[in-house]
């Protein structure tokens, strides 16, 4: 769970500095900081969306056949169902960016739609996880979820992911930061990325 944690605060992180680095593109357009925040934020989109996927996919159903809290999980899901509408409006504004620093405003709105709905929807998860839930939860279940998010990834995350999990744990945490030598490795190159998309707001 804690891999699940690390990456819930990842995705909550990013669309803060998002949302206010579209704030300081529409007063000042900046084409270059456009172009790598469009980029960036397309890549974020996808980590949720099949972080979601995952878990609709894969978990849910494990553990409604384990016989998990049914009210649980059907808060999760409809709190997912919620933000596939934030998350497709989110997408619409990101491709609407223009480098004049037209849709820069309506980027940093979606940014905060989404985020303000995934940080109620994170905390519910963490905590029905940890709690109704937990009873059907074990160390099988987690590695079926975790393979079947490894295998259904997109290979660049496989380089991007350790980095950007490890860029949000406290050292009690590094047990939930997969691969940690690629982290490691890619570290310099998460951050060059993230300086160029947000720049001040990194």
């Amino acid at each position: 769970m804690l891999t699940m944690v690390l990456a819930h605060r990842a995705m909550l992180r990013d669309l803060d500095r998002i949302a206010r680095t579209a704030t300081a593109l529409a007063k000042t357009p900046d084409p270059d900081r456009t172009r790598a925040l469009v980029a960036y934020a397309r890549r974020l989109t996808e980590l949720i969306h099949h972080h979601h996927e995952g878990e609709d996919e894969v978990l849910w159903p494990v553990l409604r056949e384990r016989g998990a809290d049914e009210e649980a999980l059907s808060l999760l899901q409809e709190e997912h169902a919620a933000l596939e509408g934030k998350l497709a409006a989110f997408g619409e504004a990101i491709e609407a960016l223009s480098p004049d620093g037209t849709g820069a405003e309506a980027l940093a709105d979606a940014a905060t739609a989404v985020r303000e709905l995934l940080a109620v929807h994170t905390a519910d998860e963490e905590r029905e996880l940890a709690g109704r839930l937990a009873p059907a939860l074990n160390a099988k279940v987690w590695a079926r979820f975790e393979k079947s998010m490894v295998t259904s990834a997109a290979r660049w995350t496989l380089t991007f992911m350790p980095p950007w999990l490890a860029s949000v744990a406290e050292p009690s945490e590094r047990a939930g930061i997969p691969a940690r030598p690629v982290a490691a490795l890619m570290r310099g190159s998460l951050e060059r990325r993230q300086r160029s998309a947000f720049g001040d707001q990194y």
